[in-house]
Formats: structure tokens, C-alpha cells, sequence
């Protein structure tokens, strides 16, 4: 909480709208920030922000990474960008670092619109593939990469930016557990993070 309250120190708004997700073990803050809203493809915007997440049984640590919450879906995705910052929960670097920190994430996820851009300009042969492999990758259970594959169907196409919204959207499913979705999110992350320039 102190760092939240901290946020208020660095241009966020007390009535600044905040996303959040809760449970025993987690909880994920994110805060979109609306005037840098940009645009992919002709009508779809993307909000870009700060997700703050922690644990205080020991499930995380204490991390501060990039957001973007794509209004046409509600989709969120977390992006670790190259300044992203994870902290011991009980360790006060994290909130000691946090203006620094702070500033590099909202400078470095200005390299994530671009990513989007060009996620929307490559083409995927077949997605359902893509979406195993990279499922394989992250290690996901068959039970969710099905959910990701049902998350596909719902906005398919045959680009970069369709097998990362899959994941994304995947992370809203109600089967799915808070872990499980913030996991998702994550992965829609990775995958943008490889998206070549």
C-alpha cells in the first residue's frame, strides 16, 4: 500500500481509474493511463500503464512492470520490459527505487506500442500451432492451452497480434484462477517481447 500511496508523489491522480485483481495469495494492480492511449490497426486502442504486483505468503515478489489494457476486449497484458523491476517482499528497495523504476517502465514501454504495431504486420502461417508451441514454452497444462485455443476462436486471424491476444483473452476466462490469469497475461508479454523490430 505504501507504494501505491507513493504513486500519488509522481503525477497519478487520486481519482485515477485503477484495475484490480485480489485474492489470498496475490494481488495485481494496474493503472492505465488514458492520455497516452495509441491506436493499432484502423479502430482498436490500447491504454498503456503500470502493474504493480505482490505476495505476501511468498507466491511473487514484489514486481513493477509495463501494462496495456486493450479497450476493445478488456484485455490486459503485462509486458516485463528491459527495466522491469522485481523486489523480496521484504526488502524496502522496491519502494526506495520506485521513482526511477517508475520512469524507465513508462519510458520503455513506449517501445511496446511499437511492437504492437508491428505484431499486427506478421503474418502467422498457423496460429493454433504458434499457440501450442508457445504453450510448450511457457509450460502451460493441456487444460489451459485448450482455454487459450477457445480464446482464439473468439478473434482469429493469422497474425502475430491474434496468437498474443489469444493468450491475453484467455487470461479473462472464469475457469481460469487469479494465478493462472495474471500468468496469461505474462505470457501475452513474452510472446510481444519477441516481436522483432
Amino acid at each position: 500500500m505504501e507504494l501505491l500511496s507513493r504513486m500519488l508523489q509522481y503525477g497519478f491522480e487520486p481519482h485515477q481509474e485503477v484495475r484490480y485483481l485480489l485474492n489470498p495469495e496475490m494481488l495485481v494492480v494496474n493503472v492505465p493511463e488514458y492520455d497516452r492511449t495509441f491506436r493499432v490497426g484502423e479502430k482498436d486502442n490500447v491504454v498503456p500503464g503500470i502493474s504493480i504486483s505482490n505476495s505476501e505468503v511468498g507466491v511473487m515478489a514484489l514486481s513493477i512492470d509495463a501494462f496495456y489494457y486493450r479497450l476493445v476486449c478488456s484485455n490486459g497484458l503485462i509486458d516485463k520490459t528491459s527495466v522491469a523491476a522485481k523486489y523480496k517482499h521484504i526488502s524496502r528497495k522496491g519502494i526506495d527505487n520506485f521513482p526511477v523504476v517508475l520512469q524507465d517502465v513508462v519510458q520503455q514501454s513506449r517501445h511496446g506500442q511499437d511492437r504492437f504495431m508491428i505484431s499486427t504486420q506478421t503474418p502467422v502461417e498457423d496460429p493454433i500451432s504458434s499457440i501450442e508451441t508457445f504453450a510448450r514454452q511457457f509450460q502451460l497444462p493441456q487444460n489451459e492451452v485448450e482455454v487459450v485455443k477457445q480464446a482464439f476462436f473468439v478473434e482469429e486471424g493469422a497474425t502475430m497480434f491474434h496468437v498474443i491476444n489469444a493468450f491475453t483473452r484467455a487470461a479473462q476466462a472464469p475457469s481460469l484462477p487469479l494465478g493462472v490469469s495474471y500468468q496469461m497475461e505474462r505470457i501475452g508479454g513474452a510472446i510481444l517481447s519477441m516481436v522483432k523490430h
